[in-house]
């Protein structure tokens, strides 16, 4: 049986103004749109180290091939859109989401958390 993936919006508030007349502040800060959880379907371990996520919205492709804890993996980076996002390991069936939506408040990216449980090949 195949789970499917928990989506959680994050929502973001360093753009907000004091006022509705006011323009928004917008902070400096980069904000990835996507924040992917990698994880073994059977046992629940991270598996990120190793896998090569993929987010495709039309010509725009983008790889992500790093994680920086070993469990979670982050792209798009300021660039909303409606993402197909795959997710591929060695000795794991490939993964794959389409209509991932990342929005933006005006000033930055929208984060969209996912919970990629990848099953082991067959």
């Amino acid at each position: 049986m195949r789970r499917f993936p928990l989506i959680t919006l994050l929502i973001s508030v360093g753009c907000s103004s004091g006022s509705s007349t006011e323009p928004a502040a917008c902070t400096k800060e980069y904000v990835y749109g996507l924040h992917a959880q990698i994880t073994d379907a059977r046992n629940d371990s991270a598996i990120a180290q190793g896998t090569i996520l993929t987010l495709q919205e039309g010509s725009y492709q983008e790889v992500v091939t790093e994680s920086w804890d070993g469990l979670m993996m982050f792209g798009a980076g300021e660039r909303p859109g409606e993402y197909s996002v795959t997710a591929e390991r060695l000795g794991y069936d490939r993964w794959t989401m389409s209509g991932v939506e990342i929005l933006s408040d005006g000033c930055h990216v929208i984060p969209v958390s996912l919970r990629v449980q990848m099953a082991p090949a067959s």
